[in-house]
């Protein structure tokens, strides 16, 4: 019985039934439903059912004993002169026993009848209620292990990406040592060819002293290769400082800094030119000193 038919059951009894036993478990019936205890209120009304069936039946609590009284006095009246009343009310006792016996067999038959379907029923709520829960957990602990899978299925993802990611950085270190060895390279070639031009300033000094245009013309030239040389040294500074920074421009840098060096080989095989020219210049210079002499003692004998 559901609680609006229970609500409506009891104020249906309680507009037909006005004898007392049954209209006090009714009104006690109504308190405890408006309590919300319900399955109290339940269990009151299949008592009052019970006692309206017993009623129905022709044994109903409260007018049993009248029955019993009014049937004792009949019996007493139709009864024999030498009859005692104590035998006579022996047997209202025993009438009264089994009326007693029969109207309490059958409020207990309805009452476990009714508190039979009351369990069933709460039994079948609550197992519609577990079977719900259990369905929910269930949906919960799904959606938990799809999130747990795809949580999985990233980790994998990114533990590939961080293998590439090491890979790439093991190449860039390697790259960068490969960088490092090659600059060293061209440390010691721009040392050579420092230690080179060192060289050939010294030697051009020596050349300006004896010739003051020839060194002034070598001096000019030796400024521009120091000048250049000065240009490549801070370009050589400037691509050890960004190295690091931009290691896709070290191609380019380095082969930047081949043709400068093939232009640094020019300038030191034109300098060679020049300083064999130089000797060439003093030879004839030397060779043009000595016919002079003769000239001038072939003058003064004149």
């Amino acid at each position: 019985m559901t609680d609006r038919n229970l609500e409506e059951a009891i104020y249906q009894l309680q507009k037909l039934n006005t004898e007392n036993g049954i209209e006090q478990l009714l009104e006690e019936a109504a308190q405890l439903y408006s309590s919300g205890r319900h399955i109290e209120a339940g269990a009151l009304m299949e008592k009052a059912e019970a006692m309206m069936a017993a009623a129905a039946a022709g044994h109903p609590v409260p007018a049993a004993v009248r029955a019993v009284v009014s049937h004792s006095n009949a019996w007493n009246a139709a009864a024999p002169p030498g009859a005692t009343p104590r035998a006579a009310t022996a047997d209202k006792e025993l009438e009264r026993g089994q009326v007693d016996e029969q109207i309490t067999a059958q409020i207990a038959a309805k009452l476990a009848d009714g508190l039979a379907k009351i369990l069933i029923g709460a039994f079948h709520e609550l197992e519609i209620h577990l079977v719900g829960e259990s369905r929910k957990v269930a949906h919960s602990f799904q959606e938990q292990l799809e999130r747990l899978q795809a949580t999985v299925e990233s980790l994998v993802q990114l533990q590939t990406r961080f293998a590439h990611l090491t890979e790439a950085v093991s190449e860039q270190r390697s790259t960068s040592v490969a960088l490092g060895e090659k600059y060293n390279q061209l440390a010691q070639t721009v040392t050579s060819l420092e230690q080179t031009t060192s060289r050939h300033q010294s030697e051009l000094a020596g050349l300006r002293g004896e010739t003051k245009d020839l060194s002034a013309i070598v001096g000019q030239h030796v400024d521009t290769l120091a000048a250049r040389l000065g240009l490549h040294l801070e370009e050589l500074s400037g691509l050890k400082t960004t190295v690091s920074d931009i290691s896709r421009k070290v191609a380019g840098f380095i082969e930047r800094l081949d043709r400068q060096a093939e232009v640094i080989r020019s300038l030191n095989d034109v300098q060679a030119r020049r300083a064999a020219a130089l000797d060439d210049v003093l030879g004839v210079l030397a060779r043009l000193k000595a016919p002079d002499q003769p000239l001038v003692a072939a003058a003064g004998q004149i």
